[in-house]
Order: C-alpha cells, then structure tokens, then sequence
C-alpha cells in the first residue's frame, strides 16, 4: 500500500472520527427557553346609537314618574304632588362624557294651606296643574354592581320657572321635583325595556364564553384548549357623534389538555377595572404540548420501516424510533439494520438531533441544523455510514415531518365557533381570524408550540324593542 494511499486513509479517518458525538445520556444544557405564559385578550368596542335608547325609552311615555302627598313647603303649606311624563324622552350627548335627558312632564296636585284662626285650623286646597321640560344632565357610569349610575348631575334648564304664585302664595317646587329626579331617571331606565342592556349579563355570557373548553381531534387524539380569564376591564363614555360606547375587554390564560375533556368550575367575574384600551382586539395564544410518546408513535408510523439508502449497495431500515429533550434541540434515536450486497447486516443506533422549527409554506414542523451520529460495533460500517451522513441526514430530515396543517385549519374553524356569542341584545363574532405558530420550545416532556391568533370582533345590536 503507497504512502499517498496510507495518508489519505488515515486523513479521512481522523475526518469522520472528529464529527462531533451525540450522548443521549449527558444532553448539552438548554438556552434561555423560559416558557411564555399564554395570555390572551379580547377586547370589544361597542356602538350603541343613542337613538336606539330614545327608542326603547319611549316605548310608553304616559307613566307617573313619583307621587307623594303632604309635602312640606315651609310656612304651613303643603302640597300633594303627582308628576306624569307626557311626551318623549330625547337624550343629547354633550361632551366630557356627559348625557343630557330631556323628559316632558306635567306636575299636578293640591297645595294645602293649613292656617290656626281663633284656635281653630282652617284648611284650603288649591289645586294647580302646569307643564315642564326640565333638561337634565349627568355622566353615565357602570357601577361595581353593573348597574348603570348616575354621577354628577345637573339640571341645565326647568323649560319654565318652577315659582308659582297661588292666591299671594310664593310657592318654589324647585326643591320637590330635584329631590326625586334621581328616582326618576333609575325608575326610567329600568321601565324602559332596557333591561337587555344587562351589562352584567352581557359581559358574564363573554366571561363563560371565553372559559368554555373547544376540543380539537389530530392523528386520533382529542386536544381541548380552555382559557382561565383574571382580568376584567369596562369603560362606557358618551361620544360626540351621539353614540354611548361601551369597551368591553376580558385577559386571561389559556390552557391546553389532552385526552378527556377537563371539567371546569364556573369562574365568577372579577372585580371591574378601568379599561384604557379602545381598540378591537382578538388576540388569542394557544400552547400546543407534543408529548414525546405522541411524537414516536407519529414517528414511527412514518419512519420505521423505510428504506434509507446509503449507497448502492447499503439500505438502512430504522425501526423503534425515541425521542427526547437534547439541550434546545429534539433528538431522535432509531435502531437500524444496515442491508449490505454480499456482506453481513449490520445493527446499530442512529441519532439525529434537530431543532424543531415550523415550516409556513408546508404548514410542518421540520427540524433544522441536524446533529448526525452513529453507534455499532463494526467499525468500518460505523465509518461507512458517516461518511455517507449527509445522504443519510437528508433522507431522514424528508421523513420526519409532521403536519400541522390540518390541525391549524380545524383549530381555525373552532376559533370561529368559539368566537360566536349570542346575547338578548347583540351578537357577537370573531372575524377571520388568522393562526400562525409563533413559538416552539422544548421541555423535558414536550415540544411546546404556541399558536398566535389575531382577528377582531364584529358586533351587530339586535333591536330591542
């Protein structure tokens, strides 16, 4: 054998004996891999035209709006007062967040002079009737019991004097009919059908809506995600453009489960908080967990068994593939059986360690910057097959792919369905949402895959009357 042959033999064996070892057993420390908490959002801006509520509160506008008797106006004189509304309520935005309310009523009754003559009481009725348009301001507000208060309220204007003069008596019921306007403007909210406007209720339908588990069946096993909502945001605020706008904003963490669908207890709703957020936002991210035993059981299915041909003479047959967490790669150990023409088979281990990346032309996850190793106890077919790693590698990189593209159109379409709400006033619906994968890391269990979901919410006011 020549020098030149001796030399380039035992180049080519320091070559292939330099590649790097892959130790299932001692697995290179992972990087940064935190996993990221899967907080979702959803955020609904709401539209309602004031003269949708003028509407629903003139539904019937002849009712008495207070009666009292016996009312004291100082100096021995009472009163007994019936006040009817007789016409329609209109509502104004006024800016700064503000609602005028501008309701005709007719204020009617009896005033009563009670005077002591000679020591005797001598009583008079006089009764009166008189029209008023009072236009009454005050900013709206969704209170911590869902109940929509009043705050800040201001009469802008009585449409006339509220001084009467009967008989030489200088009457002023100013002081009555404020003292009840409170009452009045609750009592006309709650009469006026707006009871489909049970923020609470609206806002509790979301809140199980979101809570509710959507289940997903990929390659026979059932995936069900369910989120686990925290925070609850409200704002309301009277707009320009004669509008009430509500925002609507719900957060929280979603989870996902394999097998039997898990069995939620009811969350009640949180305390309200301010929401600074107008936009419309459906943000939601679901963590796909890939068990490893999930992952053989694919990959066996689609690797073992195959022909992988080395070179013309020599055809690996891998079989029980294993997979498992190998610093931030995934490493997958086969048993093979090398076929050779005219030779021994030979039996070793292969392994092939990847970083799983997700393909978005494919709709796949492959795996990416491939560490390639073998282990037999026939040196020179150890030899053989590295030479021919990247043949070999290649082959294997086409066969271990797994498609997530049907999984992503099924969970596309539940998004969609679990994106659909139903109210007594509105329905509610996610619009084209799309689904990507952001992120993929590995744990010592699993592969987790975080899905990315954006779209917005479409609202359609249903008419209340």
């Amino acid at each position: 054998m020549s020098l030149k042959y001796n030399l380039g033999f035992i180049f080519f064996i320091l070559i292939i004996g330099s590649c790097k070892s892959i130790k299932p057993e001692n697995p290179p420390l992972p990087t940064n891999q935190e996993l990221i908490s899967a907080v979702s959002i959803i955020n609904a801006p709401i539209s309602i035209p004031l003269a949708m509520l003028e509407d629903n509160l003139n539904q019937d506008w002849s009712s008495k709006l207070f009666s009292d008797k016996a009312l004291p106006l100082g100096s021995g004189l009472f009163a007994d007062l019936d006040v009817t509304r007789i016409g329609k309520i209109s509502l104004k935005a006024l800016g700064n967040n503000s609602l005028q309310v501008k309701i005709p009523m007719n204020l009617k009754g009896d005033l009563k002079i009670e005077k002591k003559v000679f020591g005797q009481v001598l009583s008079t009725n006089i009764p009166f009737s008189e029209n008023i348009s009072p236009e009454i301001s005050f900013i709206p507000e969704i209170g911590p019991g869902w109940d929509l208060m009043i705050r800040e309220l201001n009469i802008d204007n009585w449409g006339r004097s509220m001084k009467y003069n009967l008989l030489g008596f200088e009457i002023d019921l100013d002081p009555l009919v404020r003292g009840q306007l409170y009452r009045v403007l609750d009592n006309q909210l709650s009469a006026s059908n707006l009871s489909k406007l049970d923020f609470k209720n609206i806002v509790q339908e979301t809140w199980n809506s979101f809570s509710e588990p959507y289940s997903i069946e990929q390659n026979g096993v059932q995936l069900h995600f369910y989120a686990v909502p925290n925070r609850l945001k409200v704002r309301d605020e009277v707009s320009i453009d004669q509008k009430l706008n509500l925002y609507i904003g719900i957060e929280g963490e979603m989870f996902s489960k394999l097998g039997a669908k898990p069995n939620l207890k009811p969350i009640p709703l949180p305390d309200i908080e301010y929401n600074e957020i107008q936009e419309n936002i459906f943000d939601i991210v679901l963590p796909l967990a890939l068990r490893y035993e999930d992952l053989d059981r694919y990959l066996n299915q689609a690797i073992s068994g195959q022909r992988i041909r080395a070179d013309r003479k020599t055809v690996l047959v891998p079989s029980d593939l294993k997979t498992q967490r190998y610093g931030d790669k995934i490493l997958l150990g086969m048993d093979f059986n090398a076929i050779r023409n005219d030779k021994k088979e030979v039996k070793g281990k292969i392994y092939f360690a990847g970083m799983p990346v997700f393909d978005h032309d494919s709709k796949s996850l492959k795996f990416e910057k491939v560490e390639f190793d073998v282990k037999t106890p026939d040196f020179l077919a150890r030899l053989g097959i590295k030479s021919k790693r990247r043949k070999i590698q290649s082959q294997i990189e086409k066969l271990a792919v797994i498609s997530l593209g049907g999984f992503l159109k099924d969970a596309r379409t539940e998004l969609e369905n679990h994106g659909y709400l139903e109210t007594g006033f509105a329905t509610f619906k996610v619009i084209d949402p799309s689904l990507d994968v952001e992120r993929i890391i590995t744990t010592d269990e699993d592969i987790q895959i975080f899905l990315r979901s954006k779209g917005i919410m479409d609202v359609q006011l249903k008419n209340l009357k």
